[in-house]
């Protein structure tokens, strides 16, 4: 790739991924340009930058100033680059009624979370099992089911074929498992707003497994809830954000992997936490391709299984392995014989439930989807056989030059593309997080281009028929990062784009609950229905 053409690229990315290129080289020319003393400078700027971070886990009065506490579980890296200098006269104001609320949510959950783990109860189905030929009885609500939405579903009825889906599995028909597939941005990376969504889905409807895993880290902030991981010996991986495979075969997780040998990824069910617990079934996601090699998987303490991926053309593969229904570990590993390529592995069970698969595309603008083979995409996508489709891009959208027009196009090419082969797949807009910036005051303000690109978002979404939910106005609107950057524990992190792990749990439960909301609308419209009528069309 050319200079030229490398340097667009990178300008493209998001702002907290972009990759600083630097020439080692010693040519005379180069040398040159930089003044002497310019690199002693840079040392001195980063040791005392190391020291001011330092400063704040030694100094309590400065406790406020840190990037990463304990209870953030995990912080990707960029924020401590970006964090800010919190005003605390700011700090010290009464946050308003809806980050109150937002806050009293949180530490119900987190409170949850501790009861869940010390009495550890198995996930699983709590309606009686039906029969086809018997009909949708009423909905039974539960206590979750009064608390306040903060921000209604656009279009729910859009859902109808999800939610069709989610009655079957809540009815406990066998083999009745509901898959949502949600791709986006930075914004679900750490697996934060999808793993809460997934934990209350998992929670009342049955924990059908975890769902779909890379093969391993494009970037160090790609991590899952209620799995484990261990990348023995990294694999080659190419990320779709950086368009390095014109052939567009990236896998339905947008990162394919390759290795000539030894290459080793270890997938495990989880040892906390109620989720991810059992696994019957790995299903392999994986390349045939001229002069392929051999790809071995073993399960447990197992013989192991090798898979010859030679062929005569690229094309798409996969291998299953059915087990007892309980805890497991798979290793896939790259066994020689040529180069093997592979993208990632399907965690699931056979007992009626959800799967949410977190799809995390962290730094891309929403046109890199585009990125995919269009056929290559659809036989993943059919292949996965989703009942919802959620889309959350827009943040790094946020810092690029162009029109929300040209924006409203790409948008619209990117949602067609994922429904090329099933133009009725129930598909969710999930607008961006608010992102805030300092006004010469220095107090923090919504930034201009976020709610041009909600509404670019909403119109998008209405002209494809999807339904929209507006994260931004649910967060409280105009000014709110501010506010929640400000609450105690912080929702927002420093660098006024993200969320803290609790902030993740506040807009997961705002999504969940906004979803249920059009769920018990969906079973007030068809109760008295056959079961075997439910289709959602």
């Amino acid at each position: 790739m050319s200079s030229k053409k490398r340097t667009h690229e990178e300008g493209l990315l998001d702002v907290e991924e972009r990759k600083v290129a630097v020439d080692l080289s010693h040519d005379e020319e180069h040398a040159a340009a930089y003044p002497p003393g310019t690199f002693r400078k840079v040392v001195t700027a980063i040791v005392g930058l190391m020291m001011a971070l330092a400063a704040t886990y030694v100094v309590p009065q400065l406790a406020w100033a840190r990037p990463w506490t304990p209870e953030m579980e995990y912080v990707p890296f960029w924020n401590l680059i970006g964090r800010e200098l919190l005003d605390r006269g700011a700090a010290a104001e009464a946050a308003d009624a809806e980050v109150k609320e937002a806050l009293a949510v949180a530490r119900a959950e987190a409170e949850l979370e501790e009861t869940a783990e010390a009495s550890f109860k198995e996930v699983e189905v709590r309606a009686a099992p039906v029969e086809e030929d018997e009909k949708v009885p009423p909905l039974q609500a539960e206590a979750e089911d009064a608390a306040p939405v903060e921000m209604p579903l656009e279009r729910p009825e859009a859902l109808d074929r999800f939610y069709a889906s989610l009655t079957r599995t809540h009815l406990g028909l066998p083999g009745a498992i509901t898959r949502a597939m949600h791709y986006g941005d930075s914004a679900i990376g750490n697996d934060g707003i999808t793993g809460a969504i997934r934990s209350k889905l998992q929670a009342r409807f049955g924990d059908a497994g975890h769902g779909f895993h890379l093969l391993g880290q494009p970037n160090a902030s790609y991590r899952h809830q209620g799995v484990r991981f261990d990348e023995r010996s990294p694999w080659q991986h190419c990320f779709i954000i950086f368009d390095c495979k014109k052939d567009g075969y990236y896998g339905v997780g947008g990162t394919t992997f390759e290795s000539a040998g030894g290459a080793e990824i270890r997938l495990s069910t989880a040892q906390k936490g109620p989720m991810g617990r059992k696994v019957a079934r790995y299903e392999v996601w994986y390349a045939g391709m001229p002069k392929g090699g051999k790809l071995r998987l073993k399960l447990d303490e197992e013989e192991p299984v090798e898979l010859e991926t030679a062929a005569e053309q690229l094309e798409d593969r996969w291998h299953v392995i059915e087990t007892e229904d309980g805890e497991h570990t798979l290793s896939v590993r790259a066994a020689g014989g040529g180069k093997v390529r592979a993208y990632g592995v399907a965690m699931e069970r056979t007992v009626p439930g959800v799967v949410y698969d977190e799809m995390s595309q962290i730094g891309a603008l929403t046109r890199r989807m585009l990125n995919f083979d269009a056929d290559h995409l659809q036989r993943h996508l059919q292949r996965r056989d989703p009942d919802l489709l959620v889309l959350m891009f827009g943040g790094n959208d946020m810092n690029t030059q162009g029109t929300m027009e040209k924006y409203k196009t790409e948008f619209s090419a990117v949602i067609q593309l994922f429904r090329k082969g099933d133009p009725q797949l129930p598909c969710l807009v999930m607008a961006p997080l608010d992102h805030g910036e300092r006004d010469g005051s220095g107090k923090i303000v919504t930034r201009p281009i976020v709610p041009k690109l909600v509404q670019a978002q909403r119109e998008v979404a209405e002209a494809e028929g999807c339904a929209f939910f507006d994260t931004y106005e649910a967060m409280g609107g105009s000014g709110s990062m501010g506010r929640w950057v400000r609450s105690s524990p912080a929702l927002g992190s420093g660098d006024l784009s993200h969320l803290t792990h609790h902030g993740h749990k506040v807009v997961g439960a705002m999504l969940y609950r906004s979803l249920m909301q059009g769920y018990a609308d969906y079973r007030k419209r068809i109760a008295g229905t056959p079961v075997k009528a439910l289709t959602g069309d």
